[in-house]
């Protein structure tokens, strides 16, 4: 597939560039993402960032098997995180991930991001549900999926296996192309806390 551009008033999600690669670099220092990003490398390196954006990314869109957006300001070339949704094979359920720079936390960008590709997702058929989890204790990546309109459905290990290989407790959640979009019951206490 060819990579898809999707806007809002408030975010424009494109391809991440090459130019990009500095910042990705700089925010993925951020030691909150060592704990809580999967397949993230430790340490992070520039060539890491370069590897991501001239390989990964534009092989996903190619097989089809992991759609990757920048997240940036409407009218802003500025990078401000990353989201994507990775459908491998020919599965129904398509699986989401998503990191902001610290600069940009706590504003709702996330969720805006999400509405953006899971409205893209099932209204192209992609997929018809989507998989959501985070390292257990991770309340910004859970609190941003039950926004989102997520169901909580329970604690177990992660499905990626992590870098040190080791599967950490998670959190995990579903949306189904069927699904209101409003934040639902279940959640921990903690997430509908904040």
């Amino acid at each position: 597939m060819q990579p898809v551009e999707l806007t809002s008033p408030l975010l424009r999600l494109d391809q991440p560039r090459p130019d990009d690669a500095q910042q990705v670099f700089e925010y993925c220092q951020d030691p909150v993402f060592e704990g809580y990003l999967a397949a993230l490398p430790w340490p992070y390196r520039l060539e890491d960032a370069t590897a991501f954006i001239t390989g990964f990314v534009p092989a996903g869109w190619a097989g089809d098997t992991e759609y990757t957006w920048a997240v940036r300001a409407a009218g802003s070339p500025a990078l401000l995180g990353v989201i994507g949704l990775g459908v491998p094979g020919a599965a129904a359920t398509g699986s989401i991930g998503f990191w902001l720079g610290a600069p940009h936390r706590g504003r709702g960008l996330m969720a805006e991001a999400q509405r953006l590709v899971l409205d893209w997702a099932f209204g192209t058929g992609v997929c018809a549900a989507v998989h959501w989890e985070c390292v257990a204790g991770n309340l910004a990546s859970a609190r941003t999926a039950r926004t989102a309109g997520f169901s909580f459905t329970g604690q177990g290990p992660s499905q990626p296996a992590y870098r040190d290989g080791s599967h950490p407790m998670s959190w995990h959640g579903v949306l189904r192309a069927t699904d209101d979009r409003v934040p639902h019951a279940g959640w921990p206490a903690e997430v509908v806390a904040g």
